[in-house]
């Protein structure tokens, strides 16, 4: 399940390294992107591309946006669903994985 990778790669796992971070800002857009990718203990690699505007106004939100796309580099065989993963926000994510997380641990009891 994607949803147990993407928690161990941000929650620092010992199971997965860090095998490329990368930040690039084009001034023009006013976007910055990062770029990360993690190496997991089973030959799985997971890709994190993050966009955030440079300039954020000031608003009333309490999740601003911030474009996070997942995905699945290299499976290794591992059946991992889904492959692709997009977000809108942090506050997206977080309840995604939360959901999903929830959802496994049902299924096994």
């Amino acid at each position: 399940m994607l949803a147990k990778y993407i928690l161990q790669a941000i929650s620092h796992s010992k199971i997965c390294h860090l095998i490329l971070d990368e930040n690039n800002k084009d001034a023009l857009s006013e976007v910055n992107q990062r770029i990360r990718k993690w190496q997991f203990q089973n030959g799985v690699i997971l890709q994190c591309l993050e966009e955030t505007e440079l300039n954020i106004a000031e608003c009333d939100s309490q999740c601003p946006e911030h474009w996070i796309i997942w995905e699945v580099i290299k499976t290794n065989g591992e059946p991992i669903l889904p492959v692709r993963k997009e977000f809108f926000s942090l506050c997206q994510q977080k309840f995604w994985l939360k959901m999903k997380l929830s959802e496994d641990t049902l299924i096994k009891y």
